[in-house]
């Protein structure tokens, strides 16, 4: 009898989803950022049905850094809000009353999970992308172009979509 009260223990926790931290591993970020990273600052909030697990991958060069946010719960609600209207205007269905300021815009990036957006520039920018019931937020640090950014930030997250 405690021997299947400790299995099904073991099941139901083998079955959790994995923490932001729990998704990349040494060896996924040295390939992509060049280094492995040192040590990794989990933080995890909760509002109403949304939780968001976030996790610092700090490298030895700080700059170079990672971050990873999985956000769960209600993950297409918080796509349409956030994104809905730029996928429209990246197909030509809305027409856009202000210029926004350079790179600020989200765009869509192909090829990772159901759905990917850029939001930012080549200093400060993040890759999110929708897959299942999570949102991935993606940001990594580093010198280089916002297009080696964002194909950087591409790759971590198909490894983070892998695991989810």
């Amino acid at each position: 009898m405690l021997t299947a009260l400790f299995f099904s223990m073991g099941v139901a926790a083998a079955a959790a989803a994995p923490n932001a931290c729990e998704v990349l591993t040494p060896r996924d970020v040295a390939r992509v950022q060049g280094s492995k990273y040192t040590t990794t600052r989990l933080t995890e909030s909760k509002d109403g049905s949304v939780t968001i697990s976030q996790c610092f991958y700090t490298l030895p060069r700080f700059t170079d850094s990672v971050t990873i946010d999985l956000i769960r719960g209600q993950a297409r609600s918080f796509w349409q809000q956030h994104f809905a209207e730029s996928e429209a205007n990246e197909a030509g269905m809305l027409s856009v009353t202000r210029e926004p300021e350079e790179g600020s815009r989200p765009r869509a990036i192909p090829g990772v999970g159901e759905r990917a957006v850029w939001s930012g520039n080549r200093l400060s920018g993040a890759l999110y992308v929708l897959s299942g019931d999570t949102v991935v937020r993606v940001s990594v640090g580093g010198s280089g172009t916002e297009e080696q950014k964002i194909e950087r930030a591409k790759r971590l997250a198909e490894r983070v979509v892998r695991k989810l």
